[in-house]
């Protein structure tokens, strides 16, 4: 029976995501942190190494619109179109280049946790709130104008894990965010555990990817300066990782093309 993942039906139409690739655009959120080296080095795992400086991590949260490439955005439900997302990276050097782990990511999509899971993101099912900014409030009262001021929260369980604040000072060209982009592209960790009876003893699939995606563009991006706290919550463990300085935020308007993943590592050996 067609279809891109379970549930299969007759003409496909149940199938809980449709098939790669998709268009993507939206306005991302970036904070610049820094934080424990040693606690940041404990969520690494081999075979990736420390960055060359250590005690550095990222967090971004951006609201993103999307749809498969071979649809219009109109033939899907409105709710199947965007979703808030939130991730924490951190920088990390694969094969003596420079790269980005995935360690924490929080989406407000049911759909959204499964594409996660399948590219190797360790997405959980949360809510994440933005304060309700818009340019007929006032020109400083417009998304990534100068000026403007957001808050944005995740919470899970009815228990906020992480409150961030942007205050947009100026435009910023795209070179000066060097930064953040040398430690692309983003590292995912896929795993599908066994759970088979009797077990196999081994994972189904184990592996680390990097996702594929092409097309990308930018528009006006912005810095300021940024507010960052993480808090302590059931089925969580951010606290070792709390900002202990944070370097600065940014507001980046961009769109891509999301082909899939490609695999760099392998933990079974079966590739």
């Amino acid at each position: 029976m067609p279809g891109f993942t379970r549930p299969f039906t007759p003409l496909g139409d149940a199938s809980a995501i449709p098939a790669l690739p998709w268009n993507f655009a939206g306005d991302l959120l970036l904070v610049h942190f820094e934080a424990d080296p040693r606690a940041l080095e404990a969520l690494l795992p081999a075979p990736l190494e420390p960055s060359d400086r250590p005690g550095e991590a990222f967090l971004w949260s951006p609201h993103l619109r999307c749809h498969p490439a071979d649809r219009p955005p109109d033939s899907l439900n409105p709710s199947r179109t965007h979703y808030n997302v939130c991730v924490i990276g951190i920088p990390c050097r694969f094969q003596g280049r420079p790269t980005m782990f995935s360690a924490f990511q929080w989406g407000d999509r049911d759909w959204l946790v499964l594409v996660s899971w399948f590219l190797g993101a360790c997405s959980k099912f949360a809510q994440i709130d933005q304060t309700g900014l818009h340019p007929m409030f006032g020109a400083d009262c417009a998304p990534g104008a100068v000026g403007s001021r957001l808050a944005r929260t995740v919470s899970r369980h009815g228990e906020k894990l992480v409150q961030m604040k942007f205050y947009a000072e100026a435009p910023v060209a795209p070179d000066a965010l060097d930064f953040y982009t040398r430690n692309l592209p983003l590292t995912c960790m896929r795993h599908f555990p066994d759970v088979q009876i009797p077990p196999l003893g081994r994972p189904l699939v184990h592996d680390l990817t990097q996702m594929v995606m092409t097309g990308t563009k930018f528009g006006q991006m912005m810095r300021g300066s940024a507010e960052l706290e993480f808090f302590d919550a059931d089925n969580e463990e951010l606290l070792p990782i709390r900002p202990t300085r944070v370097l600065g935020g940014y507001w980046l308007p961009m769109s891509f093309m999301l082909e899939g993943v490609r695999v760099v590592h392998d933990y079974l050996g079966s590739r």
